[in-house]
Order: structure tokens, then C-alpha cells, then sequence
């Protein structure tokens, strides 16, 4: 009976631990979910674009099934790269579409899609894919690699060497992932 007893208190003790746990990761992903349309907000209130910034990301959101945090982020991550260099919200969206339309054909896991998305913004930011930021993309997104070869009229293979010199600028990166985009949205 003892036995008996001390399993069930230590079963109830790891219930409430459990629930705790799950409280906090509640708290968490909503505090991610605050701060991840907070930063939308800062991004474009100059601009006045924040309710159409907020709706490309619930538009991503819907269409690849991603949660709003992750949408809100990576159209922010887009603004923070692509708005200072007067790029559109056009364009912006058409980026983000572009790549989570090739990353959800190839097949990419969250986290390969997360990874190959900071990169990619990174490369943007800069105004030239080369080094990591295109052995990323190349490695984890290769529809995206091959829509920009296509773009250059090269092979894949070709990128790297491209990459090295510096060829690989963000106009062409955007123009492939805006094809990607139109090309791919009925396949998805």
C-alpha cells in the first residue's frame, strides 16, 4: 500500500509539473506572437503599411499553413532587409511566397525552411548571395537555387563560382522567388 501511494503522489506530482510546463509553453508562444506583430509594427510605422503588412503575413499564413508567429517573423525579417532598400510590399510578398512556395514543393522541414529563410534574408539584406548565405540555399532549398540559375541562364552548378563573384544580386534572388511564387502556386 505504501508503494501503492507514494506512485500515485508521484504521478499527481508529474501531472502538475506537465501542467506547468504547458502553461509556460502557452505564455511563451503567445508572448513569440506579441512580439512577433509588434515588430511588424515598428517596421512599418513610418510607412503607414502596417495593416497590409500584418494581412501578407496572415495571407502566408493561410496559404502554407504556417502559424502566425512564423509568418509575422519572416515578413518582418523581409521588411527589416527589403524596405530600406525600396523595395515594395509587393515585392516583399512576393518574396515571401516565392520561397515558402519552394521550400513547401521541396519538401523542406520546418527547420530547414527556417534556416535556409535566415540566410536567404541575410543575402538579401546585403544585396548578394555568395558564401554561407548560398551554400545554405543551396543545400537546404535547391528549388529556390535552381529558379535563380534559371534566372542567370546557368546551371546550378554554376552558382557557386557566380557566388564567389559576387553575381548573385538580390534583384535576381527576388525576380526567381517571385517566379517560383506564380509558377508553383498551382502545384501547391
Amino acid at each position: 500500500k505504501d508503494l501503492k501511494d507514494s506512485l500515485s503522489g508521484l504521478r499527481g506530482g508529474f501531472a502538475r509539473l506537465g501542467g506547468a510546463v504547458a502553461a509556460k509553453e502557452i505564455i511563451e508562444t503567445g508572448i513569440s506572437a506579441i512580439e512577433s506583430e509588434r515588430r511588424i509594427k515598428l517596421l512599418t510605422a513610418a510607412s503607414g503599411d502596417t495593416a497590409e503588412a500584418l494581412a501578407i503575413a496572415e495571407r502566408a499564413a493561410k496559404k502554407f499553413g504556417l502559424s502566425q508567429t512564423e509568418a509575422n517573423t519572416g515578413v518582418a525579417r523581409l521588411l527589416a532587409r527589403l524596405k530600406p532598400m525600396g523595395m515594395s510590399l509587393e515585392t516583399i510578398e512576393s518574396t515571401f511566397v516565392g520561397f515558402n512556395t519552394a521550400a513547401r514543393l521541396a519538401g523542406a522541414t520546418a527547420s530547414e525552411s527556417s534556416g535556409a529563410f535566415l540566410q536567404l534574408t541575410q543575402a538579401l539584406g546585403s544585396g548578394v548571395l555568395r558564401g554561407q548565405e548560398l551554400n545554405s540555399i543551396l543545400e537546404q532549398a535547391p528549388l529556390i537555387a535552381q529558379a535563380i540559375a534559371e534566372e542567370l541562364n546557368v546551371t546550378v552548378g554554376a552558382l557557386k563560382k557566380l557566388g564567389e563573384e559576387g553575381k548573385i544580386l538580390s534583384p535576381v534572388v527576388i525576380r526567381a522567388l517571385s517566379r517560383v511564387g506564380r509558377e508553383g502556386a498551382g502545384q501547391l
